[in-house]
């Protein structure tokens, strides 16, 4: 869990911008650009990936390249008291991508990516078997124009 007293200061975020615009650049290539010493960039670097803001570096997929191209967003309403249990038996599920939990109508909020709309039946399908899951409803996503991350707010 990230402390919230871990603030990023403007030094943070001009590093997090340089690397959304380039991820692959060395760390020299980062400090020439943003006019630091080398040392300055691995030691800012190790204190983001300590703190845990930094999650992850791999790279970022175009789904339309990937066999699995179809994407959907799936709410399930949930039985009282199987919150953990339904989390753990998604988990479980490589083709779901993301889990939230939401308010509104539903509970868990849910990114799915599946090879073709039969195998996004089947993954619902599986998804809709899982001991608590009570209801679903989902949205095939057709197109996605616009796609952000935290990183690209960070670092503008």
């Amino acid at each position: 869990m990230i402390d919230p007293s871990s603030k990023m200061d403007d030094t943070d975020r001009r590093l997090i911008g340089a690397m959304r615009r380039g991820g692959r650049v060395s760390n020299a290539e980062l400090a020439r650009s943003l006019g630091l010493a080398r040392g300055t960039v691995q030691l800012r670097l190790a204190r983001l990936v300590d703190l845990g803001i930094i999650r992850g570096w791999g790279p970022d997929l175009d789904p339309r390249a990937t066999d699995h191209a179809v994407g959907a967003f799936t709410t399930l309403s949930i039985a009282q008291g199987a919150h953990d249990r339904v989390v753990e038996a998604l988990a479980d599920l490589p083709e779901v991508l993301e889990v939230h939990v939401i308010t509104g109508q539903g509970d868990l909020l849910c990114r799915l990516a599946a090879r073709s709309n039969d195998h996004l039946h089947e993954l619902i399908q599986t998804v809709v078997g899982i001991d608590g899951v009570i209801r679903s409803e989902s949205q095939l996503a057709l197109n996605t124009p616009l796609a952000r991350t935290r990183a690209d707010l960070v670092g503008r």
